[in-house]
């Protein structure tokens, strides 16, 4: 954790920090993250927001992790496989904890580096205890108590056994150069209170070359400390305060000298006046490495030449800054998407916008609202009145929320007053109104913004509510027992002549709630529906899945990180040992391998598949290719896409040798056919690193794709292939052989006849074993209790342990739930006066919401030629349906409430009419502020509207004719990041980035098939021809779809017809007597070639 951290701490020549510079010059890919310490990541681990770090220094991960101690984990990688953060303490406590130097770790592991400090070397006695408990190193030391000796007058008469000038410690107090050196003049006036400040800070005059010595002390250039911040008047009582004095001055030192080559590299930059030079990549990042911190000033053309995706740049700034920085940093408000605002929240006379300048015009949500019914659903009877006149409150059962408040300030006494909600549309003139030159923004009559914001009484600028009680000793009339602890009661505790007098004003606000999209007034569509019968009740139950808690197994400390078990040598002999985990060796697990930290993430179309996955890590210097370590899984799509793996790769000897290359190779099988199917090549870039940490994000296919004719590498047995992810070849070799070119024959016999022998390590054959086997040779059954899945659903076995969680079923499309016991809801849509697509999405929303979320789930569905009926199933009951064919939108299912079963059809009635085709150009052509309050007009003037789409939204026309919309994402893309399913240049579709449910090909011309795998220069009466998409690869003839099945029986019957037929006109016509007749030899020969013709259909079948 120590190595490579930009702090040196060996003491013999710093080899913890050798060749380190490369990770600073390191450059990363463009589909890849640079970590803050150089490394690179797949850049997705970013963009999907995974609830776990990638970067060895946690730079991609916002949360900091800590771990208990002494407990057990199945997964060691959350403590034991990170540094420190960039910005957090430097020191690491081991167990995911980070302190400052000489900070308090939880485990006490800051006491050994007190210790270490704390070596006597050549001092006398005397002399090593006085100054140990006078620094404050330590607060005991050889059971002698610090406070005690202290107040005796003994440690003054032992100091001065101590010949000055002293160096103490004996080693360096920091970065393995930075030593303190003691020239006592005046012992007996000395202050043993505080901590004892050395006299002069020594250091390494080339890592510092910008500080200048006042003397030299051997070897050392040494500075006095009150050039160094400890000056006489300092009081520091802690060793830690002395350390954080001192550390800034030496924050911008190098730790290795560097070579020419690698200071001029165009990626860097030269700190000012130093020799010190860091990565471009680190200005800007909050975090000052240069002595004059002259990184982290505004290095405009610098910080955003790097094209880094996860910066930011305030509106005011040219700079781009890291993600380290909150943007809280920006002293102006990112600027406000007027586009961006929920529907109910326009012309609700609450002001949720500032005013924008438009064509010589200020707009806003609030203004231009004379299309806009004031009563609607979302207005009507929620104790506001919204209508000048109040007609949205009448007629009301519930009474009017108290809730419902504006502040304001009386124009009659000059003090804040609550007023009520009744009042608020009332002819008296009840509050104040505030100029556009006094504020931030503009108040104008019965308008106001949601957001509370206060104006101290000698200030002319409001405050955000979160800033108040942090600027309270700017305003010193506000009443923090008032406004601060609880603002929701001001209202309720507080009569008008007890609240803030005279000038404290507050600039608006009314507690209003947020409601929910509602489709309480909408048009049921179908009107008149038919729900499927079926012999099988839904089986619909909300259970909450909750994971039993691990139980934890507390270790003692005898063991670091492993198990401390007894084992039995004989009648009342017993001994004990430590089963370490592979990143710890030895008796007491005390030593860490180097190794390779490995976490892959897989992902794939939940169908199902069962893969072996199979982790090398290979010795790349000769061609041999010797395996030093492989690690082997079964992965299931449906139950751990998209969750993380971690592994340890070990070195076959415990000191790698560095000079040799090494890489990490990837392959995956299919399990049921033991088919090859894709491979994957990991290099290790930074061979120097004792422990390599390396993050890879895979999509796994569910056939191979490669087209061998391509590649040119010659292997003597194995074929040849290209790994996915390079441009390189290698051979895939033949069961029992190995090597670069498959040259070197491997003994292969410890496999089980129906596995696979993929490889040897240490005379040891590495077997992939078929569904249904395990063991390391393939030689133990896997068993499924019988009827353990329902409905047809097919039984396999997860893992070894062969408990209830170790048993999946793979439902088919009608069914789903843990033993395929839950039916799911059906939707039959039939398309009318509709050309049929090649493929459409289906939008299924279980719940409509205001904000900017995705649907409950997207269908990916292909058609096929003159295909006019297609049936979705869904796994909840729905709200809405909203079928897309290429840019048009079609309503298929609208419900007040959520439905099932439902059988619908669209037409070019339910289509989602672009709002330009019933926009008047006038409307159409206003910015779209203020086009939004014309929205109403659609739904009025076209009777048989059901919805109408604009740039964001989709708009529902209600009962009442007014519109009701909500966020519909346009640009989402369905294009497949990773395509390893479509062939021959089809267009990959799947319905999200990872672990897709659905996914699809668009075919281009003269191919189909579901992955385009079949070509036809045209239509024919081929097998292929006439099939098409009905054929569904790798899935049983029991998983076939109706017509696949009758195809079959057909084929089939027509062989039993036709070779029967064969065969008996065979033995008619092979009498000689018979063959007199005038075509008798014909009629033979006919009778062999139906045989033939019969079994060649079948065949091809």
């Amino acid at each position: 954790r120590e190595i490579c951290d930009g702090r040196t701490d060996c003491l013999n020549g710093g080899i913890d920090e050798m060749q380190c510079f490369n990770l600073e010059i390191n450059e990363c890919k463009e589909n890849e993250y640079r970590c803050h310490n150089g490394l690179c990541i797949p850049k997705i681990f970013m963009e999907m927001n995974f609830e776990e770090a990638q970067c060895l220094d946690k730079s991609d991960y916002s949360i900091n992790s800590f771990c208990l101690r002494f407990y057990f984990h199945l997964n060691l990688f959350e403590c034991q496989e990170f540094i420190c953060r960039p910005d957090e303490g430097k020191f690491s406590c081991g167990d995911g904890q980070c302190v400052e130097d000489f900070g308090r770790c939880q485990n006490n592991r800051h006491l050994a580096l007190s210790q270490s400090l704390s070596a006597q070397g050549n001092l006398l006695y005397e002399c090593w205890i006085s100054m140990v408990c006078l620094t404050k190193i330590m607060d005991k030391i050889d059971n002698i108590s610090c406070d005690e000796f202290i107040q005796s007058s003994e440690i003054i008469e032992q100091l001065k056994s101590c010949k000055f000038p002293l160096q103490f410690p004996v080693i360096p107090v920091l970065y393995s150069h930075v030593k303190f050196l003691y020239h006592l003049k005046e012992i007996d006036n000395m202050n043993v209170t505080l901590s004892l400040k050395p006299d002069y800070i020594c250091y390494d005059e080339q890592l510092c070359d910008f500080l200048t010595p006042t003397f030299r002390h051997g070897t050392l250039a040494c500075r006095s400390g009150n050039q160094m911040n400890l000056t006489m008047n300092a009081e520091l009582t802690t060793w830690k305060s002395i350390i954080d004095s001192i550390k800034p001055y030496f924050d911008g030192c190098i730790t290795q000298h560097y070579h020419t080559a690698d200071s001029h590299h165009s990626s860097l930059y030269h700190c000012k006046n130093s020799s010190k030079y860091i990565s471009k990549h680190r200005i800007l990042d909050g975090i000052s490495d240069c002595f004059l911190k002259d990184d982290e000033q505004a290095l405009s053309e610098l910080s955003c030449s790097l094209n880094q995706t996860f910066q930011f740049q305030c509106p005011n700034e040219k700079q781009c800054r890291s993600h380290f920085f909150p943007t809280s940093i920006c002293s102006f408000p990112i600027p406000i998407n007027h586009d961006d605002i929920p529907f109910y929240k326009i012309c609700d006379r609450i002001m949720d916008l500032p005013m924008v300048l438009i064509d010589g015009r200020n707009h806003s949500d609030e203004t231009d609202c004379e299309y806009w019914q004031c009563n609607n659903i979302y207005t009507r009877c929620d104790g506001f009145r919204n209508c000048v006149y109040g007609e949205d409150e009448e007629n009301c059962t519930q009474p009017v929320n108290i809730k419902h408040i504006l502040f304001c300030i009386s124009p009659h006494n000059y003090t804040m007053k609550c007023l009520p909600v009744d009042q608020v549309s009332g002819g008296a003139v009840d509050c104040f109104k505030a100029s556009f030159v006094e504020f931030k923004y503009r108040i104008v009559p019965n308008i106001t913004f949601q957001i509370y914001k206060f104006r101290c009484w000698n200030d002319t600028k409001c405050i955000e509510d979160e800033n108040l009680c942090n600027a309270n000793e700017n305003c010193p009339m506000y009443n923090n027992e008032l406004l601060c602890p609880n603002r929701s009661q001001l209202c309720y505790d507080s009569d008008s002549d007890k609240l803030i007098d005279t000038q404290d004003i507050s600039c608006q606000v009314i507690n209003k709630p947020f409601p929910l999209f509602s489709l309480e007034t909408a048009v049921d569509y179908p009107s008149l529906y038919t729900i499927q019968n079926k012999s099988i009740k839904n089986q619909i139950h909300d259970k909450m899945i909750t994971s039993s808690p691990v139980k934890s197994i507390t270790q003692s400390e005898i063991c670091n990180s492993g198990l401390y078990v007894y084992h039995r040598l004989g009648i009342d002999n017993y001994s004990s040992i430590c089963f370490c985990p592979p990143n710890y060796y030895g008796d007491r697990c005390q030593y860490q391998n180097q190794r390779v930290s490995l976490t892959l993430t897989l992902a794939t179309v939940r169908q199902p598949i069962i893969y072996a996955i199979v982790v090398t890590l290979i010795e790349d210097d000769n061609d041999r290719q010797e395996i030093h370590s492989y690690h082997q899984f079964t992965y299931e799509p449906l139950k751990y896409c998209g969750k993380f793996v971690n592994l340890y790769l070990l070195y076959s000897k415990l000191g790698k040798n560095n000079s040799k290359n090494y890489s990490i190779r990837i392959d995956a099988f299919n399990k049921d056919s033991l088919t090859y199917l894709i491979s994957w090549y990991l290099t290790i870039p930074f061979v120097f690193l004792p422990v390599n940490r390396i993050s890879a994000f895979l999509t796994l296919p569910i056939s191979r794709t490669f087209n061998t004719k391509h590649c040119t590498l010659q292997c003597d047995k194995g074929s040849c292939m290209k790994y996915h992810n390079e441009e390189r070849f290698f051979c895939q070799c033949y069961s029992g052989w190995a090597g670069a070119q498959c040259h070197i024959p491997i003994d292969c016999s410890m496999c089980a006849s129906n596995s696979l022998c993929v490889g040897s390590i240490r005379n040891r054959s590495i077997c992939v074993c078929p569904h249904g086997k395990f063991g390391s040779f393939c030689r133990l059954q896997l068993v499924c209790p019988i009827g353990i899945c329902k409905n047809n659903g097919r039984c396999i076995v997860v893992d070894e342990r062969m408990i209830d969680k170790s048993y999946m079923c793979f439902c088919s499309e009608q069914f789903f739930g843990p033993r395929c016991e839950n039916v799911k809801h059906r939707i039959d849509i039939s398309l009318e006066n509709i050309e049929t697509p090649l493929y459409l999405l289906a939008y299924i929303y279980t719940r409509i919401s205001f904000e900017r979320s995705p649907p409950t789930f997207v269908i990916l569905r292909k058609m096929t030629m003159f295909q006019s009926d297609i049936t979705l199933y869904s796994q909840v009951q729905f709200q809405m349906v909203i079928i897309k064919i290429d840019n048009r939108y079609y309503l298929a299912v609208l419900r007040k409430f959520v439905s099932s079963n439902i059988v619908t059809s669209i037409s070019p009635a339910q289509q989602c009419v672009p709002i330009h085709e019933l926009l008047t150009t006038r409307l159409f052509l206003l910015p779209r502020i203020q086009r939004l309050k014309s929205y109403h007009i659609p739904c009025q003037d076209h009777v048989n509207l059901q919805c109408f789409v604009d740039e964001f939204y989709m708009c529902l026309c209600t009962k009442e004719r007014h519109s009701n919309c909500f966020p519909l994402e346009h640009q989402r893309t369905f294009a497949c990041e990773d395509d390893v399913y479509c062939e021959n240049g089809g267009t990959c579709l799947q319905d999200q980035r990872i672990c897709f449910l659905n996914i699809l090909c668009v075919c281009a011309d003269c191919f189909f098939g579901n992955r385009c795998q079949f070509y036809a220069k045209g239509i024919g009466l081929t097998l292929d021809d006439l099939l098409r998409y009905e054929i569904r690869p790798n899935n049983t003839l029991n998983d076939q779809s109706l017509v696949i099945k009758l195809s079959a029986a057909v084929i089939m019957i027509i062989f039993l017809i036709g070779t029967l037929n064969g065969f008996l006109s065979y033995l008619v016509f092979h009498n000689p007597n018979s063959r007199r007749v005038g075509s008798g030899i014909y009629l033979r020969l006919s009778s062999i070639i139906s045989i033939l013709v019969v079994s060649m259909l079948i065949i091809k079948f």
